[in-house]
């Protein structure tokens, strides 16, 4: 689902800057899955890299405003996958979502955010054009102390097949001084919809330790062996824990181990009926994070 913006805008918005500011983050996430077992028989393992550019400017004391910009390829490999006769039932992904956050702050401590986008999701080779999706996420949170922000919010978007509908939380709380419970980093391995448990274990060093939900629906192309113009959704629960380095201020490294659990996909055609449903063990997954911000 399209879940980018959710966080990166209630991040955006949780304090208020003064009205000429303007604050870019940049992040770059490889990641690498080791194979694992397919139900039907035969394996898949995969590779991938997100890459993500985002601004936001405050336009008085109370409103600021953005773009989020998210980009990723997964190459994808299998092994003699028994459930579509020996076939590849798709091959690599190419995603890009474009979103405008705007987010707005009472002084009593609500803030308020809408974020219109579009997304370009698709198989390698699938159409441009069935592939574009349309879709908004709003959000209301309350910043109830320095130290505790929640939030609740819905997101609607298009799919290649169908237009999807989910609620989601926002968790910003500082439990003490060391100990901190939030959403995960928009561009790391788990994406945003999640938790994530976070200790400062030295100036330098957070060590942190979470979990999410993903789903992703994919375009697949024309020449598609199981489903012409269908789609392809990826449905995951990612465990993780990592380690985050301070280089500056303004840059950090992050580390992570994890297993996607629960791993299935679902394969339906260009009518959103389903062709096939096949389930994958435990994918253990590496990955790193170099961000900065200026």
């Amino acid at each position: 689902m399209k879940k980018i913006a959710v966080l990166s805008a209630a991040l955006a918005c949780s304090t208020l800057a003064s009205a000429n500011d303007v604050v870019w983050n940049l992040n770059v996430t490889p990641i690498y899955s080791q194979k694992t077992d397919l139900d039907s028989g035969g394996r898949v393992g995969s590779n991938m890299v997100l890459a993500s550019l985002g601004a936001s400017t405050a336009i008085d004391r109370n409103q600021r405003i953005g773009f989020n910009l998210n980009l990723s390829r997964q190459e994808w490999e299998f092994d003699a996958p028994k459930a579509w006769g020996g076939k590849t039932p798709f091959g690599d992904f190419n995603r890009a979502v474009l979103t405008v956050p705007y987010s707005y702050g009472t002084q009593s401590g609500w803030i308020y955010s809408v974020s219109p986008g579009v997304e370009f999701s698709a198989e390698e080779g699938a159409d441009r054009n069935e592939s574009i999706n349309y879709g908004l996420t709003a959000f209301a949170a309350r910043q109830f102390s320095p130290d505790l922000m929640l939030g609740l919010g819905v997101g609607a978007w298009d799919g290649p097949i169908d237009a999807k509908v989910f609620p989601f939380l926002i968790v910003n709380w500082k439990v003490s001084d060391s100990l901190t419970v939030k959403n995960p980093n928009v561009a790391g391995p788990a994406g945003p919809a999640g938790l994530e448990l976070a200790w400062s274990a030295s100036p330098k060093w957070t060590l942190s330790a979470g979990g999410t939900w993903r789903e992703v629906e994919i375009r697949l192309s024309d020449s598609n062996p199981i489903a012409s113009h269908g789609s392809v959704e990826n449905r995951t629960v990612p465990l993780f824990v990592s380690a985050d380095y301070e280089i500056s201020p303004s840059a950090s490294l992050k580390f992570y181990a994890g297993a996607a659990l629960n791993g299935q996909f679902i394969i339906n055609d260009h009518n959103g009926n389903e062709v096939s449903k096949e389930k994958y063990s435990t994918m253990p997954f590496y990955a790193v994070t170099l961000s900065g911000k200026f």
